[in-house]
């Protein structure tokens, strides 16, 4: 199993081999986030959100000629939401084999609020890994382990659950998180 600097590694050649960052950046300002960004990686998965001023069915329609293209997708799905509080947001997700290895895709256009709150999150974990890096390996193997049970989804354990048990609760492995972890 490879870890996070390794993934995030070949996350980066892939978004430098397709040029998705530039293709996003045609729509709005690219913001890359998640695990990704913090450089925990636990598996092939990329979350970029771009602010979507401007986004509109006729680029929805352009980007998933892109997507389809560039990525040959195993799986696809790109809509418009509206969200609990009323915004609109637009969404391309898709699954793909990129060197024998299948990515995971999630791209999301937010407005800048949003984005901004996704970066503070992203920027208080990465503070406070910044004074304990031995962590982000302890956060990958925990999710590799819950995701490898099948328990890291929407319905169990995903990774704000992760962080907070790391960092907030001091647990250092799924056993122990599976055990004593209460949302």
């Amino acid at each position: 199993m490879l870890k996070s600097g390794e993934l995030r590694e070949r996350a980066e050649k892939i978004l430098d081999d397709t040029g998705l960052l530039a293709e996003l950046a045609r729509y709005g300002e690219v913001h890359p986030i998640g695990s990704y960004r913090m450089d925990i990686m636990a598996w092939n998965d990329i979350d970029i959100d771009v602010r979507n001023d401007g986004m509109n069915l006729e680029k929805l329609y352009a980007l998933t000629n892109y997507v389809l293209k560039t990525f040959c997708p195993v799986w696809y799905e790109a809509k418009e939401e509206i969200t609990d509080e009323g915004k609109t947001v637009w969404f391309h997700g898709w699954e793909a084999y990129i060197g024998g290895e299948l990515w995971n895709f999630d791209i999301w256009f937010f407005d800048e609020e949003t984005i901004t709150k996704a970066e503070q999150f992203c920027g208080g974990i990465s503070g406070k890994l910044a004074d304990a890096p031995e962590k982000k390996e302890i956060i990958a193997q925990i999710k590799r382990d819950l995701i490898g049970r099948g328990l890291y989804s929407f319905e169990q354990y995903h990774s704000m659950d992760v962080y907070r048990a790391v960092l907030e609760l001091g647990m250092t492995s799924a056993d122990e998180m599976i055990r004593d972890y209460r949302k």
